[in-house]
Order: structure tokens, then sequence, then C-alpha cells
């Protein structure tokens, strides 16, 4: 064998599960084609992710956080509202203690993560692309394009939504289009956010603000999320910057503007089509999914990457596990236990962001009182809103040991 465990796709999931199976004492290799100077690149680009509590338990077990920490914005309160309408829901990080979560920029959490790799021993790094899968009952081998293999009793897809290797392992994968498609970009804004995200809900789909972490010159910043349809998005990504930003302002609303002020976009515009993707296994002889290989949601409720980072603590303290007893690291045993454990949370996500997008974005006649009801329900239920918020905050379920508490670990 070449090594004991090898990880097709070194990105934000990727390099979390080498840096945690490493520590355990497994020797693994990365294979990506990013080099390294673009793995360490600070530029931003205008993509940002939610990270949640139970995601920064991960990340500081692995020894990440500390190089993303003074780059992320925590959110403090949240607002969900239908358009600008009566009634919403109010949640406060008051009611439970801690930040809901950070927003952090792609990059800043891509380098950071890459930091950590350098820094721990067992991991080897391979510049390159796998494009063949061999199985056999002892091991799985990846063949690189430039004609070299390596071979591994366990090899992990971690290779994006639009996986080669899930195929190659012949695991099926169900995909439903939204016919929406989000436009993403980054606002300095007149007024400091104060760690609010805001979430409006309109016919075509929900629009986010989502506070950043101010620049070292003190600019107030905000990403932004806008859903909306397919056939529409392009003309709005194309608009010249002053019509542009009245699209924005008008959006964000007029009770909401006293929040950020005058807004206007900076950098890059960005817009990709929203698509559900859910694997129907998430392993196959020698092989396990994990990230957006495995499931790919809707960014309604800034899930998508936290979910990869629970199969991170799963997988990776199964696999800890099983080489510690001193057995087959990629047997069928260890696979079906990491698929059992992660193939509700991560169906019971995909339905439920499933549900709310088809809930809120549509203008069916009455729909938008029953959801306004509800939102004000809700707001006045102190017990449910706490669910609600430990749910967000990825602290409910069957929690694996790195994202438990550090006296319950």
């Amino acid at each position: 064998m070449d090594t004991e465990i090898i990880i097709a796709g070194g990105g934000l999931v990727g390099n979390a599960l080498a840096i945690a199976l490493a520590q355990g004492g497994l020797d693994v290799a990365v294979i990506d084609p990013l080099p390294r100077t673009q793995q360490l690149e600070a530029g931003f680009d205008g993509r940002t992710s939610a990270i949640s509590s139970g995601s920064v338990r991960i990340l500081s077990h692995i020894g990440a956080w500390q190089h993303i920490a003074p780059f992320a914005q925590p959110i403090h309160d949240i607002r969900v509202c239908d358009q600008d309408k009566p009634g919403y829901v109010h949640y406060s990080d008051k009611d439970v203690g801690e930040p809901f979560g950070y927003i952090i920029e792609n990059n800043r959490l891509r380098r950071g993560l890459y930091l950590a790799l350098e820094a721990t021993s067992g991991i080897r790094c391979v510049s390159g692309k796998v494009t063949g899968l061999l199985q056999d009952s002892h091991a799985a081998t990846a063949q690189l394009e430039d004609g070299s293999s390596l071979r591994a009793p366990l090899l992990i897809a971690a290779d994006g939504r639009f996986s080669k290797l899930r195929e190659q392992a012949g695991i099926p994968h169900r995909v439903i289009s939204y016919h929406q498609s989000a436009i993403v970009c980054v606002i300095e804004h007149a007024q400091p956010h104060e760690g609010l995200a805001l979430e409006k809900f309109y016919p075509v789909g929900p629009f986010a603000v989502l506070p950043l972490k101010p620049t070292e010159e003190g600019t107030n910043r905000s990403g932004i999320v806008w859903t909306e349809h397919e056939d529409d998005a392009a003309q709005y990504l194309d608009l010249p910057d002053t019509e542009f930003d009245a699209e924005l302002q008008r959006r964000i609303g007029d009770a909401a503007t006293g929040y950020w002020g005058e807004v206007h976009a900076v950098g890059k515009r960005f817009c990709y089509p929203l698509k559900l993707m859910h694997a129907e296994r998430f392993i196959a002889p020698r092989v396990a999914l994990v990230g957006d290989a495995a499931h790919g949601i809707h960014p309604i409720a800034g899930q998508g990457v936290n979910l990869g980072y629970r199969d991170v603590a799963v997988l990776a303290q199964l696999l800890v596990e099983q080489r510690r007893l001193g057995l087959d690291i990629g047997s069928e045993e260890v696979l079906a236990r990491y698929q059992r454990w992660r193939r509700f949370d991560s169906f019971s996500m995909t339905a439920s962001t499933d549900i709310l997008n088809r809930l809120f974005s549509n203008n069916i006649p009455g729909m938008s009182l029953i959801r306004r009801a509800g939102m004000v329900a809700v707001d006045n239920l102190p017990p449910v809103k706490k669910f609600f918020m430990r749910h967000a905050m990825g602290l409910v379920g069957d929690l694996p040991k790195m994202m438990q508490p550090p006296e319950a670990a």
C-alpha cells in the first residue's frame, strides 16, 4: 500500500478531514489540483461561508480555527421575515450564551485549513486530479491524470457536488433543480451591522444579508445571497453598478435599511444555479463520500459546509478508533457505521431546506398570511425558538466527540 487513506479533493472539507485523520495517527495522501500558492491566497473573491458553532468546535479541535478566527464575524442576531410584511422571527445569541456561528470569506477559511494541514505530520499532498478508480477486496487505487497511481485501504471522495469518483464508484444520486440562481456579492454600508444577519423571503426565493468582519480600514461590509428565478438572474447580474445597488437597496427594504444605511456592491458578482443533490449511498467498497460529494443543499439555511464538517467529525472518529483496534480501516463494517450515523442528519437537513424553500418561494394566495402567523408564533414560544437556534448551531442530535463541549468530549 502507498498510504493508509487517500482523500481526493483538498478543499474546505477534504483538508479538514486529512488533518483530523493524521492527528489520529493515520497516514494520509491528499490529491488536489490547486497548487499551494492558491491554497494560501488571501485575496478576497466574494464567496463566504456560514460556520456554525458546532463546526467551530471541529475546526478548533484540528487546530485550524486559530488561523481563521481573526477574520471571522460572529453572528449575534438573526431576523427572518416575509418580504416587508408585518411579523418576523428574531433570534438573539443572548438566549443561547454564544454566537450562532460566524461568517467567513472562503479564501480565509481555505488558507487557515491549509496552514493547519502543513503543521500536521503524516499528510502527503499530491498535486493533480484523480481520473480513474479501481477497487478490489483489499484496497482502492486512484489513477491520476499524469499516469501515476496511489493505492490505499480506503479512498475518500471529497471532490464536490459533481464528483467523478461518486460516479466511478457506481453510487447513484438524485438531483432536483429549483429553477433558481443565487447572485452572490459583497456590499459596503454606512452603518455597522452589529453582527445582524437578515433573511427575507420573496416569491422568487430568499434574500440574505450576512455580516462580515470590517476591513482593516474600518469599512462596514456584509455578504449578499440573492435568489432569483434562473431566467432572470443574468439580467440582474449584468446591471450597471448604480442600478444594481438600487435593486439591492430595494430588496433590503426601507424598514431594514436603518440597520445598514446606504449600501453599494463591491468586487466581483457571482451567480450559480441552485439544485438539490443527495447520494443514494455514502459508501461503496473501499470508498466513502464526504461533503458536497454526498449531499448538496439549498443555501437557505447556510448549512452546506457544516454538513460536510459533521461528516469529517464522524468519519475521523470511526476510522481512528478502527485503526487503534488494529482493524481494517476500509472494511464494510466501519463504512456502514459511517453511513448509518450520517444519512439521517444529512437527509433531514436536505429535506428541511427543500421544504422551507418551497414553502416561502411562492405566491400562493393565503400562504403569506400563514407564513407570517407561523413566524409570530415561533417568536413567542421561547422553547421552540431555542430548539431552532441550537439546531442551526449544529448542537443537537448524536454528536461526535469533536463537536461535544470540552467537558463532555
